[in-house]
């Protein structure tokens, strides 16, 4: 870090200098050190200095010196400004992503807000049906009147739950809090419960025992959620009758795997590659941006410094390979 500091410092500072005075400089000093190095060369191997010598170490340097500083102006120069268009490049490429993982959050809101309509239809009802059943009834013993008002706190504190889900789904400072693998599935069959129940589609986890002291962060959240999702739509789209998705976690080595497999097709082997694009989608334009599987890659390559890919053996699932690290690791409760 304090070598890349100062050559950057130098780099700089030549780049600042005007062409005469750099070569003013560069010239005096080899000069000097060319005199001096000729002399203590003649003293050691104890020749006589002549003053043929002592000119041809001026000469050379005068003569080669403004040559070389030239050339090395150029190259500084030419490493300032490529320095300068890779950092910008850089700094696009950080906006871009940034842009696309906000698009691709925001993208899915609306299924989300669906989610939370199918999911609070039936809470909301029953509420509904206890507080009319109570106006209208005209005796109730107080265990009754108990029991009513324990189905209404219930089902309140059910609806302030999926709230609870779909609030930390979209708040970014949760993005790399660590939470055990638990609440992480826990959270996932909350916000896609309405959905998947709506278009008869069973959702299953499976775990290792070893996984129950799991630690990952919570951006995996967004991950599976895309997964599922597509699941989701692909089996509908195939007008599959058996609809079921399956996601598995493993131990293997120092790597957490994790598979999302469902029942239908799978992915085309011509397109397994195309689908980590960005905006590229094959589903109808109201349905997909094409963002979900570019994003959820990004998170498991930058986040994660893992793998996100299609099983070739079974296409119908996707894998998701994570070494244990910072925001991947097995603990003590």
């Amino acid at each position: 870090m304090h070598n890349n500091s100062f050559l950057n410092r130098l780099v700089l500072y030549i780049t600042d200098l005007s062409t005469f005075r750099l070569i003013f400089y560069i010239t005096a000093g080899v000069l000097l050190l060319s005199v001096l190095f000729v002399y203590l060369f003649t003293k050691f191997f104890d020749k006589e200095y002549s003053s043929f010598l002592f000119i041809l170490s001026v000469i050379l340097p005068l003569i080669l010196n403004p040559l070389v500083v030239v050339l090395i102006m150029k190259l500084a120069k030419h490493l300032h400004y490529y320095k300068t268009y890779l950092e910008k490049e850089i700094r696009k490429n950080k906006e871009k992503d940034l842009l696309l993982y906000e698009q691709a959050r925001f993208a899915v809101m609306g299924e989300m807000m669906a989610n939370i309509s199918h999911q609070w239809k039936q809470p909301l009802n029953t509420i509904n049906l206890v507080i009319v059943s109570s106006r209208f009834s005209n005796e109730k013993s107080c265990e009754e009147i108990e029991k009513a008002f324990d189905t209404i706190e219930n089902n309140v504190e059910y609806l302030a739950k999926t709230v609870d889900d779909f609030l930390s789904y979209f708040d970014k400072r949760t993005y790399q809090e660590l939470r055990f693998l638990e609440e992480i599935t826990t959270e996932i069959s909350s916000i896609s419960y309405g959905q998947l129940k709506l278009n008869k589609i069973k959702l299953n986890f499976e775990k290792q025992n070893e996984l129950e002291n799991l630690l990952i962060a919570s951006s995996i959240t967004q991950v599976l959620l895309n997964l599922i999702n597509n699941a989701k739509d692909a089996l509908v789209m195939q007008k599959k009758e058996h609809r079921e998705i399956v996601v598995s976690f493993y131990l293997q080595d120092d790597h957490l795997m994790v598979k999302c497999c469902d029942s239908g097709d799978g992915v085309l082997p011509e397109i397994q590659e195309k689908i980590f694009e960005p905006y590229f989608t094959i589903k109808p334009k109201n349905r997909g941006t094409g963002l979900g599987l570019y994003m959820s890659k990004q998170i498991i390559f930058n986040l994660f410094k893992g793998r996100l890919y299609v099983d070739e053996k079974k296409p119908s699932c996707f894998v998701i390979l994570i070494p244990f690290g910072k925001n991947c690791k097995l603990e003590k409760r």
